[in-house]
Order: structure tokens, then sequence, then C-alpha cells
């Protein structure tokens, strides 16, 4: 029934006690080109020998996901992880003093390091604790290690003997699965007519439908209403407006 199912909220209201919960896995991203990655990200996890990985490539090609999947898998076996983005607001090269003491280390925005002489020598001495405490490191940078940004010569030549693998942005039939995908986790359905007219209606790239998805979610939760194409058009309306 696509009627409202109570009284009407703000599309920004949630009902009291709901709360939305969408938590990024190896189960809940579709690969596309990335599935040799996800293999060497699984191998990594379980080898426990140490190691790094340098995951590069665009916006919404999927390193944060992948980086938060392997947290996700990490704690999921009882192990402490620590997770640091570099582009953070309050991120500051103290932060990584310690971090090798944990089980996996996974540092998203690795680039925004280079250049920066204090990033530089707190990313290389982390680094260099985590390879004598056999800690597996993952790093996410939207370019490759091998980068003349580098100022730290011996940081440059560490990150490029990682594994270092490039990330492709799905191609609009993975888009469309991965919509489809990560709407039923949520909790509701994506006919291919709403995805149809989704993706007509805004940029094709996953940052901005990953965006538009969590708020169809918090507007559909609100309205008590099911997802539909004159939902959809309505909310995106209201943007316009």
């Amino acid at each position: 029934m696509s009627g409202a199912r109570g009284a009407r909220r703000r599309p920004d209201q949630l009902p009291l006690g709901v709360t939305l919960r969408h938590q990024r896995s190896f189960s809940n991203f579709v690969p596309g080109q990335n599935a040799g990655a996800v293999a060497v990200l699984r191998d990594l996890l379980t080898a426990g020998t140490g190691g790094v990985v340098y995951l590069w490539g665009g916006s919404g090609s999927g390193k944060s996901h992948l980086l938060e999947a392997c947290c996700g898998d990490a704690c999921m076996h009882g192990r402490p992880v620590a997770y640091l983005p570099l582009g953070g607001e309050h991120a500051q090269p103290e932060m990584l003093s310690g971090l090798a003491d944990s089980q996996l280390l996974c540092i998203d925005d690795v680039d925004r390091a280079a250049g920066d002489s204090a990033w530089e020598e707190a990313l290389f001495h982390l680094y260099n604790q985590a390879e004598q405490a056999a800690c597996p490191m993952v790093l996410a940078a939207r370019v490759a290690p091998r980068t003349p940004d580098w100022r730290l010569a011996d940081l440059a030549s560490r990150l490029t003997a990682a594994v270092v693998w490039r990330l492709r942005t799905l191609d609009d039939t993975e888009r469309r699965d991965a919509l489809q995908l990560h709407a039923r986790e949520r909790g509701f359905a994506l006919s291919d007519e709403v995805v149809t007219f989704v993706m007509k209606r805004l940029r094709r790239d996953m940052v901005s439908l990953s965006a538009f998805l969590e708020r169809l979610d918090r507007s559909s939760l609100a309205a008590q209403r099911r997802v539909t194409v004159p939902f959809v058009k309505a909310l995106l309306e209201q943007s316009d407006d």
C-alpha cells in the first residue's frame, strides 16, 4: 500500500525509535572490475603475517567501502582495529602514534599526507612499526603511490613496494545493482522503474547515488511510504525549491 501508514512527518523526521543502519561490508560491495582487490584484501585479513595493500582510484570507486569492510571483518573476528581518514577535519599527525598496537590498520585519504613533512614523517614511522609488529595495513588514496608529491623518499619507496591495486568505477548496470542491493539491506525495495528514474535525474556516480539513497531511506521512513517514482519525484522537487 503506497499511502501513509500513520501521521505525516517532515521528510527529515524519523519515527521514534527508528534509526538508519547500513554497514558497509564485503557482502554488500558490488565488485564490478574490482573482484581481484576484494580477494587480495581477504587474503591479507586471513594471512596473519602483516603486509600492506594500497588501494587507489577516483571518487566513488569503493575505496572507503572496502576499508570499512576490512574493519568490520576484523572486528567480527575480535581483532582490534585502527581506522583513520586523513581527510578528516580534526586529523593530526600525532594521531598515528601507537596505532601499530592494533591488529589491522586502515588509513583513508593517505595521499593527503603527501607534501606535508610532519604527516609524511608520522606515516613513515607508523609504516615501520606496523611492519615490525606484522600488523596488516590497508591504505586508500585518490592517486597511485608513485607520485612526485611525496617528499620523503623512504616513505615513497615503501608505498610503491606495497600490493598496489587500482579500483575502477562501476558501469551503469553495476550501479543499478548496487543501488538495489543497498536499498534491500536498508529494508526497502527499489523497482527497476524507480532506479531508471533516479539514474536519469541524478549524477550517476556512486557518491551522489549513495547519498540520495540515504536521504530516500530517511524520507520514506519518516513519511511511512513505499518508494515509488512519484515519491522520488516529489523528493527531488523539494531539493529544487
